[in-house]
């Protein structure tokens, strides 16, 4: 028994240490009345689900498809743990986000901690792309953000997460305040607010960016004072100079023009740890960068600030005007003043969206980040791919760019390097094709059926291309006049039909009007030529097709999901087997997880599908017996890949 105690007492001290129970003496207690029932001869491997279930009165919310949109539309800063019951790390979690939410529920107004079963309510986790469990994610007014697994699982991370994306007040109280915080960042929002103005919409926009840095100057005199040098700030043409990493104590750059001055502080994060100290010499345009603190190099890739003559900006610069929301950035005019209603979210969500990053963009892991960056606003991607550059396609593009600020992000990309290739494979970009332009969105949505799509992109024909066209295909888009592209194999002939055996083949173009089909129960097989799983089903699945093949309500068909794309379908795996039951349409899909074998799945048709049948063919339909199962799902040439 004494060996039992002390077992007991390290488990739940190691529970406080991972955050479980923290400091709850409560939880301690029920932790200890699941070992009482050990003793009296309960199994020790249920202990721990005991502990957990002993603290369910905690337990956050748990949500379904039913109550999910309606409680997020009422509760708008909200984080969701997407998880599975039989997962083992779903399970180490949970108590922990029950921890979490103790503490968070403190904050005022509180943040809601919620979990869903994604497992059993599969649409939602479809809708916000979980991949894995257990997936954390902030919603906050309609901003989606990550939680990163890398950084530890324990209550105090997911609380540090969450406060990282809903306390963003800054307040600059001086002119020293200003400098140092524009010299830390690229983008930054600065709201000039007089004595008793309301900034609630300010604050509210300033938690759906996670590369926008906001900050109020508060106060009739502090926010003059300060937007007199913010006006200074926004004369100055800035740069940041990329030094990179030296085996040597010193290290000189050309920079871009002459008369500019550098700063001896990196730009760039610095640990608390790192000793390192530099000082910046500007001769003509060469800057050479001094390790001041030890004669030897330095390991970090080092980014310097360098700005143009200061003397001019004082003598010349814009001014600011008390209230107003100043947004600096380091591309294009570098320097806006909000001209809309300050007390529009929206409205001022658009704006800083708009100018967070260039007018025209190139491709590359940076611009990716910037891009697909998750925002309030969800703003479409229009690519303009092409294998070369300067094509006539991209000064079309260039063109209509300023008219399209704000309503779609610009990216000019090749295909070369890998980021640019991926791009390419995601628009759906032949590697041999021409010059493409083509709007892809950056989120899936709900269409107005209701029924939730993924993300979805539409090309334009560079056939007698303008930049009014450009403009034109984006307005059409934004009034839902565009039918989406979907990357397609040709559809299959009158006499591929004849030939093909009794497993139909859809197209990308021919999927959604067969599987919509409200008449008929329609099974289908997405596969991949390269999946061995695939290969192995290929000819029980055209034995079940032959079987059932006097079945004039069932079709069964397959279609190859590396060649095709698929309106409100987001394959994850290969084979994956679907099926839309006859009904009105759209469809709701029930997916087959069973066994492979051709008597499971038509006792699983049986089961699931609208019209009732019978598993063998009238008489006067019956087929010779013993028909051999031909070679199947696959084509010929795609079987000996």
């Amino acid at each position: 028994m004494a060996r039992g105690r002390l077992w007991l007492q390290t488990e739940v001290s190691s529970f406080d240490a991972f955050g479980f129970f923290g400091a709850a003496v409560e939880a301690k207690h029920a932790c200890r009345q699941a070992w009482a029932w050990v003793r009296n001869g309960g199994s020790r491997q249920f202990l721990l689900p005991l502990m957990y279930l002993a603290l369910a009165g905690r337990a956050v919310d748990d949500l379904n498809e039913s109550n999910f949109h309606p409680f997020m539309k009422d509760n708008p800063v909200t984080a969701v743990l997407f998880y599975a019951p039989w997962c083992f790390y779903s399970q180490q979690v949970m108590p922990v986000w029950d921890l979490a939410a103790q503490k968070l529920a403190l904050h005022d107004p509180p943040v809601h901690l919620v979990k869903i079963d994604t497992s059993r309510h599969g649409s939602i986790g479809e809708e916000y792309g979980v991949r894995a469990f257990p997936t954390m994610k902030l919603f906050v007014d309609g901003a989606v953000f990550d939680f990163d697994s890398s950084q530890g699982r324990g209550w105090q991370q997911i609380v540090k997460w969450v406060n990282k994306h809903t306390e963003r007040d800054h307040v600059l109280k001086n002119v020293q305040d200003l400098n140092h915080y524009l010299h830390d960042n690229d983008l930054n929002v600065i709201g000039l607010f007089p004595d008793g103005f309301n900034n609630s919409a300010f604050v509210t926009v300033s938690r759906h960016y996670d590369d926008v840095i906001f900050a109020e100057a508060r106060g009739n005199v502090s926010a003059k004072e300060i937007a007199e040098d913010l006006g200074k700030h926004a004369a100055l043409v800035c740069e940041t100079i990329n030094i990179g990493r030296s085996t040597q104590s010193s290290k000189q750059v050309e920079l871009p023009r002459d008369g500019m001055r550098c700063f001896d502080e990196p730009r760039n994060p610095q640990r608390p740890e790192w000793t390192d100290r530099f000082k910046s010499t500007v001769e003509g345009k060469m800057l050479t960068v001094n390790r001041t603190d030890a004669n030897e190099g330095w390991g970090q890739m080092i980014q310097m600030k360098c700005c143009d003559d200061e003397s001019k900006a004082e003598k010349a610069h814009p001014m600011f005007p008390v209230p107003s929301v100043v947004m600096m950035m380091p591309h294009d005019e570098r320097h806006a003043v909000y001209d809309g209603d300050v007390f529009d979210t929206h409205a001022l969500d658009r704006w800083i969206q708009a100018r967070r990053t260039p007018m025209v963009m190139r491709m590359d892991m940076d611009t990716a980040e910037k891009i697909l960056a998750p925002g309030p606003e969800n703003t479409p991607v229009l690519f303009m791919i092409s294998r070369t550059a300067d094509t006539v396609e991209e000064s079309i593009v260039k063109e209509a760019a300023p008219q399209l600020r704000g309503r779609v992000h610009v990216c000019l990309s090749g295909m070369e390097s890998q980021i640019e290739k991926r791009t390419a494979d995601m628009a759906g970009v032949e590697a041999d094709s021409g010059p493409v332009v083509t709007l892809v969105e950056t989120h899936g949505g709900t269409g107005q059926t209701g029924q939730y799509h993924a993300a979805r992109k539409y090309r334009i024909p560079s056939e007698g291309l303008t930049a009014a066209k450009v403009v034109e295909f984006i307005t059409d888009y934004e009034n839902g006049r565009l039918a989406p592209y979907l990357k397609s194999e040709p559809v299959p002939s009158a006499e591929d039909v004849r030939t093909g055996g009794p497993v139909g083949v859809l197209v990308g173009t021919t999927f959604t009007s067969a599987s919509q089909d409200t008449t008929q129960d329609v099974l289908v097989d997405f596969y991949a030529p390269w999946c061995g799983h695939c290969r192995k089903f290929e000819p029980l699945y055209k034995q079940l097709a032959k079987k059932l093949k006097h079945v004039k309500t069932l079709r069964i068909t397959k279609l190859d999901a590396t060649r095709n794309e698929v309106e409100g379908m987001a394959i994850q795996g290969f084979p994956t087997i679907v099926l839309f039951p006859a009904g009105e349409s759209p469809k709701h899909t029930v997916y087959y997880q069973g066994s492979r074998q051709p008597d499971d799945m038509n006792v699983w048709l049986h089961e699931h599908c609208t019209h009732k049948f019978q598993d063998t063919p009238p008489p006067k339909e019956a087929g010779a017996e013993g028909d051999p199962v031909e070679s199947g799902l696959l084509d010929p040439d795609e079987e000996d890949l």
